[in-house]
């Protein structure tokens, strides 16, 4: 056949294939397996099942151990009866088998069948002759086994015994028969032999296997039962320690156990309530901490502490400064109490406009509120997210200061300014105390240009106002060429009036929404 033959091909496909199956074989059973296997088994089952195999295996073993020993214990005691009583046999018919005496030698053989279990007694002559036989006797085969038995090398007077079941009986009696030497002065004159009925044996293993069996069975359910029940109290703790994992895992950190134990369990119990009281007091110091600083910033600490050092990196971000315009002589006016509660509204307001814009507050300043955007998670919208957020300070501002006049109390005006670029975010202080925070000229610049706008304006640089992001998404005009400080050519300033839309609708949502809130919580 040649090797490109079509018959060829056929066959390497189908050996292809039937290999293919078969090492496939295996891959499908475990995945039957893992099918079948349940998703949740519970520990109180388990512990029930594996105690149920530990008392099933050992009471087996047991009873394994009790039917071999009782069956060894009644073979040996028929043994001894049957040693004993053929033993007798022979001294009883010694002297009439010396004289022919045919009767005795019957009455002899009678009196055997008498004791209850005998089923026949058989003399032979010593040439194998039967001279008497009463009840059952052997076949020939069994008899010559006898006789072979006897022929070993043994005791002076052996005894052998065989067993058989093939009988011309209809209740097929198990039977033993029992064979041995009549020897008068060294000098073997007959043989007698003894068959018993060998099925109390059996019927005694057979009573004894039930026995143990149901005993087996009895400690097989009182095990189950106890174990399952010993499972589920055990269990219990367990179960009631993975829900209060799974509440902690959702935030619910008030759950404790009520219940003192004396074991293992308690211990845990009480490491868990040890472990709970720790995670409310870190969920408290992590509030406080937001409230120090922005929770953007907190989160960015808190998740990599080993990571907090000080420097930074440079990088592009927008920074929005709102100061109050004649916060000197208004403060004048005012009891501390009243600063502290007046710059709490306003600066409160500024946060949830900040928030709104995917900015965050990264201090106060005394009368002064620097907003960051861009840090430190990265924001490729922060230049646009920071305009937008100085028009809703400003709307909001107004409806504070409609609000407070409402109420015969002094407005407060802001000046608000922005700027963008690159800067270095970063920790910036000691080891002992450091601050995250941005810092460069860009930020510098934003904080002067707080110092020439006017209240109630937002000034952005030209440099800002001309960024494509911006472009045709603000109401604006030039405002001022200025010199500032440190800078050899003037600063190009813009005004921003307002947004554009979709700038300005959504900037509406993000009004009414904030001032619903304030309302809704008694602000």
């Amino acid at each position: 056949m040649r090797a490109g033959s079509p018959t060829l091909r056929t066959t390497r496909l189908a050996t292809e294939r039937f290999i293919q199956q078969v090492t496939a074989v295996p891959s499908r059973v475990a995945q039957l397996w893992q099918r079948l296997q349940p998703q949740h088994f519970p520990i109180a089952y388990k512990l029930a099942l594996i105690i149920t195999l530990v008392i099933t295996v050992g009471m087996s073993l047991l009873g394994m151990v009790v039917v071999d020993n009782q069956t060894r214990l009644l073979r040996q005691q028929m043994n001894q009866f049957g040693h004993a009583l053929i033993n007798q046999m022979a001294e009883t018919v010694k002297e009439p088998l010396l004289a022919g005496d045919a009767l005795a030698l019957r009455l002899a053989a009678d009196g055997m069948t008498r004791h209850g279990g005998v089923l026949g007694a058989v003399i032979y002559s010593d040439e194998l002759e039967p001279l008497v036989a009463e009840g059952l006797t052997p076949p020939d085969a069994q008899l010559r086994q006898l006789q072979q038995q006897l022929q070993q090398p043994g005791p002076t007077v052996p005894v052998a015994a065989v067993e058989w079941d093939s009988l011309p009986r209809s209740d097929n009696t198990i039977v033993i028969a029992f064979f041995a030497p009549i020897v008068v002065r060294e000098l073997t004159t007959g043989y007698v032999l003894l068959t018993f009925d060998h099925s109390q044996l059996s019927q005694a293993q057979r009573d004894t296997l039930r026995a143990v069996t149901a005993a087996t069975l009895l400690m097989v359910l009182l095990g189950a039962v106890t174990a399952i029940l010993l499972g589920q109290r055990l269990s219990r703790p367990i179960n009631e320690l993975m829900d209060a994992s799974l509440q902690v895992s959702r935030g619910n950190y008030s759950f404790r156990f009520a219940e003192r134990r004396n074991d293992e369990l308690g211990t845990l119990m009480q490491a868990f309530n040890t472990m709970s009281d720790g995670l409310v007091r870190k969920e408290q110091v992590e509030l406080a901490f937001s409230r120090y600083v922005s929770p953007k910033v907190a989160k960015e600490v808190l998740s990599d502490l080993d990571q907090v050092q000080l420097g930074g990196q440079h990088t592009d971000a927008s920074v929005l400064f709102a100061d109050i315009a004649g916060f000197t002589a208004l403060s004048e006016n005012l009891t501390p109490q009243q600063i502290s509660t007046l710059l709490n509204d306003y600066f409160g307001v500024i946060a949830e406009a900040a928030l709104a814009y995917q900015g965050h507050v990264d201090k106060y300043m005394g009368d002064c509120a620097m907003l960051v955007f861009g840090v430190p998670q990265p924001d490729a919208q922060h230049t646009l997210n920071a305009v937008c957020c100085a028009v809703l300070i400003q709307r909001l501002i107004s409806e504070l200061n409609r609000q407070r006049e409402a109420n015969r109390q002094m407005p407060v005006h802001f000046h608000i300014s922005c700027n963008s670029g690159m800067m270095l975010a970063g920790n910036m202080g000691s080891h002992d105390r450091m601050d995250y925070t941005v810092v460069g000229d860009a930020v510098n610049l934003a904080s002067r240009l707080s110092t020439v706008a006017e209240a109630e304006q937002i000034i952005i640089s030209k440099v800002m106002h001309d960024l494509p992001i911006l472009a045709g998404h603000l109401v604006s005009r030039e405002h001022d060429t200025i010199r500032l400080r440190g800078k050899q050519q003037p600063v190009a300033t813009f005004q921003v009036l307002d947004l554009t839309e979709p700038l300005r609708s959504e900037l509406e949502q993000h009004y009414h929404h904030i001032l619903r809130r304030r309302r809704d919580s008694g602000a």
